[in-house]
């Protein structure tokens, strides 16, 4: 699809239109149409809504449909695409659905675009000259014959390039007198004829043009895109002009993209010259260049052998040569990252520690020892993330613990991060303990990707078998006495009731009636003998299942939970209780009620997902005074319809973490 320079200043269908806003609106157009691209084909929807599109008064809109509908040769949308040319609003819009239907119809267009061609509007006659160009044959080159002296600059140029395309030696005069360097402006059809011409002179022109000093960023993609035009002899010259660009520049990856499609025998010989090439300023681009259209392993020997004897070479060349040896076969290259390990530029040494981390073998560890404890962030961050793929059965003989000690004192947030995943990673169950004590600074942090982190490592170590003791760690309430189920109904007028654990607290044994629910049927009565059992967090962030220690299906019921933490002195902390909805708690501390929480029904709020999910879950905070020692928390809990769990942390009164001097009493863990 063409944009007429004109367009820049007016409205195809009338009225002005900023230039700002055009642009916009053509890289909206441009972003679609790259998704378009991805896309294996239309659906049957997407073309009726295309189609429809079709009838839009907005021309963007239309513009994106026939571009669309082109592309996929929708034969169906002929009909509305041949209503547009010939009653368009816009000559603009008239000649894009004569390209559209040149995609589609191919040689029935030729008659039609003959026609345009001889219009007073040179819009037409540029998209008469496209279409003809779409199509092919000798008919394009003789209208091109005819508009060869067009007044139209823009519609002069693309006759100029379909004549090349067919005749580049005779056009070669012409060519040659309209792309002089010295112009500041030369038509991007005028480039792609040089590249049709093809000739040492053309494309010497070609480069001159490129390199001038007046050679604008638009103009230097456009030199890359017309060399895409161009025969085979053209390679050295696009792959040269390529790598002046940073791989990150859309002008880099246009020329790969074509370079990617020519031979590879070719593309070979041009790379190894490259690659020995004295000026080493481009050889950056180099690398990652043939790493990205020619990754063989005769260029990565070349390069690791010559590389290595060479002692001005760019940091980036080096660090771009690293990254496509290990694209090749890393094993193969270890001598060449064994080498850069000893760099004295931290990026060069984190990028040799990560390739050499590519060839995985059981002495990793031994070898990456200094480099875990690297001075630099990036080179232990590398280390330290390589060790991740080492085979399962390596370890330091020192134990993991020991070898990352230095790691979980860094400072650096990304370094500590990669220790605790590493750890979690490959520590083993009888590391469990110790484990837990070298990450307990973390854990007792508030809101934390650290607290985070150290939780799901500990979780892994523990294989999900100590999933308490990390919530308690975390200032979770994880270890629970409860006993219920007691009798409730939907109002949750059991609640109010007095239960055997509120006048016998300390019993072993109870007595309740209750009603089973489920099953279908009439509720049957059944009277159960009670008594406490242990209770543990079945998450990390201390979620305890009340239903789940519950001898009998509940769906509506009362149970008691209770649990002791030691205070080093009397002290005011922050209790957070998660609530959910249809769920009550009294909560006693030493024998005094200090809260009561019954939420009903929407008492939450909440979203959509959240309800689908269960209902929302809310955080409450309450203060308590806790006195010195042993202090006993109560929790009488209910549900009357909701999701039974309950989730309790003591925080510090002030501070966004685990309040300091209270231990969370746990039995101890069943013997593994």
């Amino acid at each position: 699809m063409f944009f007429p320079h004109s367009l820049f200043r007016k409205n195809p269908n009338g009225g002005s239109l900023p230039k700002i806003l055009f642009r916009l609106v053509v890289f909206a157009c441009a972003a679609f149409w790259a998704h378009a691209e991805e896309k294996k084909n239309l659906t049957a929807l997407e073309i009726h809504r295309l189609t429809k599109q079709l009838s839009s008064d907005d021309w963007v809109q239309q513009a994106v449909a026939l571009n669309h509908l082109g592309q996929w040769k929708v034969e169906q949308s002929v009909p509305a695409i041949r209503k547009i040319l010939e009653e368009g609003k816009s000559s603009w819009i008239q000649g894009q659905a004569m390209v559209t239907l040149a995609k589609i119809q191919k040689e029935e267009m030729i008659p039609v675009a003959r026609k345009a061609a001889k219009e007073n509007d040179p819009i037409l006659r540029k998209a008469a000259l496209e279409t003809l160009d779409l199509v092919g044959g000798q008919t394009s080159v003789t209208v091109a014959r005819e508009l060869l002296q067009d007044p139209d600059t823009g519609v002069r140029a693309l006759a100029i390039a379909i004549h090349a395309s067919q005749y580049p030696e005779e056009a070669w005069p012409t060519v040659q007198r309209l792309t002089h360097p010295d112009k500041d402006e030369v038509a991007k059809d005028l480039l792609r004829a040089l590249a049709y011409v093809g000739s040492p002179a053309a494309l010497e022109r070609l480069r001159t043009l490129f390199h001038a000093p007046n050679a604008n960023p638009r103009r230097k993609r456009e030199v890359i895109q017309a060399l895409g035009a161009a025969e085979d002899d053209a390679i050295g010259l696009l792959a040269n002009l390529t790598v002046c660009f940073e791989p990150h520049h859309p002008e880099f990856q246009i020329g790969q993209k074509l370079l990617a499609a020519r031979p590879q025998a070719k593309l070979d010989a041009t790379l190894k010259q490259m690659l020995l090439a004295k000026d080493t300023s481009h050889h950056a681009s180099t690398a990652s260049l043939m790493a990205g259209v020619c990754p063989t392993r005769a260029l990565g020997d070349l390069m690791s052998a010559s590389w290595l004897q060479r002692k001005d070479l760019p940091e980036k060349a080096i660090q771009s040569g690293l990254i496509a040896l290990s694209k090749i076969e890393p094993a193969r290259y270890k001598e060449f990252f064994l080498h850069y390990l000893k760099s004295n530029d931290p990026i060069t040494r984190a990028m040799a520690v990560q390739c050499r981390g590519l060839i995985a073998d059981k002495d990793l560890f031994d070898s990456f020892r200094i480099y875990v404890h690297d001075e630099h962030p990036e080179v232990a961050r590398a280390a330290i993330k390589s060790l991740l793929e080492t085979p399962l059965g390596s370890r330091p003989k020192e134990g993991l613990l020991t070898y990352l000690k230095q790691s979980f004192a860094s400072k650096e947030e990304n370094v500590l991060l990669a220790a605790i995943e590493l750890l979690g990673k490959r520590a083993l169950f009888t590391e469990f303990d110790p484990a837990l004590a070298a990450l307990r600074p973390f854990l007792e942090e508030g809101k934390s990707i650290k607290r985070t982190a150290a939780a799901k490592a500990l979780v892994e170590i523990s294989m999900n078998r100590r999933i308490a003791d990390i919530a308690s760690a975390q200032g979770y309430l994880g270890h629970w006495q409860i006993v219920g189920p007691f009798l409730n109904d939907n109002r949750n007028s059991g609640f109010e009731k007095a239960y055997g654990p509120e006048e016998q607290e300390n019993a072993e044994n109870y007595k309740a009636e209750y009603k089973w629910e489920f099953g279908g049927g009439e509720p049957k009565d059944r009277e159960l003998d009670l008594s406490w059992e242990e209770a543990g967090a079945k998450t990390a962030e201390g979620d305890i299942h009340v239903a789940a220690h519950m001898p009998v299906p509940v769906r509506h019921a009362v149970a008691y939970a209770k649990t002791q933490l030691h205070s080093d002195r009397e002290q005011t902390v922050r209790l957070l209780v998660s609530v959910r909805e249809k769920t009550g708690q009294r909560i006693s501390l030493n024998g005094q009620m200090v809260s009561e929480l019954i939420i009903q029904h929407n008492t939450l709020g909440g979203t959509p997902e959240e309800r689908r999910d269960g209902g929302p879950l809310r955080t409450k905070t309450l203060k308590i005074k806790l006195r010195k020692g042993a202090n006993q928390l109560m929790v009488k809990t209910a549900t009357f319809g909701g999701r039974w769990w309950m989730t309790l942390r003591i925080m510090d009164e002030k501070k966004d973490r685990m309040a300091e001097g209270v231990t969370l009493t746990a039995p101890k863990p069943d013997a593994e």
